[in-house]
């Protein structure tokens, strides 16, 4: 992006470290409130779930959460562009919450299967919380060092994007287990970490100081997405 076509920021490398500073405040907290907000939509998605036998099916299951997903990514991407910061938040808001409805059902099948394993259904709902906080924590402690180049692995990430997508698909109607289950899900962890980390680094070292609505949504998008599929590595390492 060339300086005139923001004219309200300058970019996060370059700006005094007071507006760093603000700029990465703000972040963070838009952050943890689309994370709440997604745990909520979650929240509310598992219930409906469990009120609603129909929603079980496994087509079902599928079309709400690849439309939950697809969702996401079309209204909160097309709105958080927007030069109005009001369309940014709704844009933001309706991406955060689409996407916690579509991990209702992980969310729900997290829970039981803690409640059958320990006897608490929160048990895996803390332990991939406190993984992806721990790695979240990690990588900025990293980036806070200085730009990085990770101009490989957004190219690895565009690539793999698809093929991702059809395995997940795949791997919903005919699921594979064992050791090579762990593997696929222990590859999910490894893309979207890679994703996460691709997505900090340009928040802190290459987004605009006006652009906070953006920067919060991507990283909120890449948290959740490696929360995703960290439980979901979770719960194969106990029934492999």
């Amino acid at each position: 992006m060339s300086e005139w076509t923001n004219p309200y920021g300058v970019p996060v490398a370059r700006a005094p470290a007071d507006a760093r500073v603000g700029f990465l405040r703000e972040v963070g907290l838009l952050t943890g409130a689309g994370l709440v907000v997604s745990g909520l939509t979650a929240t509310i998605s598992a219930a409906a779930i469990l009120a609603v036998p129909m929603l079980l099916n496994r087509w079902v299951a599928l079309i709400v959460m690849l439309g939950a997903i697809f969702g996401s990514r079309a209204v909160g991407s097309s709105l958080i562009r927007s030069p109005e910061r009001s369309t940014q938040l709704a844009g933001f808001l309706a991406g955060t919450g689409l996407q916690g409805v579509a991990m209702g059902y992980l969310l729900l099948t997290a829970t039981l299967a803690s409640a059958e394993l320990y006897s608490n259904p929160l048990i895996f709902l803390g332990q991939a919380f406190s993984l992806v906080g721990l790695t979240v924590l990690g990588m900025v402690a990293y980036l806070l060092t200085g730009p990085k180049n990770l101009s490989m692995i957004g190219g690895a990430l565009s690539t793999l994007a698809l093929p991702m997508l059809a395995l997940m698909v795949f791997s919903w109607f005919f699921p594979v287990g064992g050791i090579f289950g762990v593997l696929i899900s222990a590859g999910f962890v490894v893309i979207s970490a890679g994703g996460l980390l691709y997505n900090l680094n340009a928040v802190i070292h290459g987004m605009w100081t006006s652009d906070t609505v953006p920067a919060a949504y991507h990283v909120t998008m890449g948290i959740l997405v490696l929360f995703w599929n960290v439980l979901v590595l979770l719960m194969r390492l106990q029934r492999r």
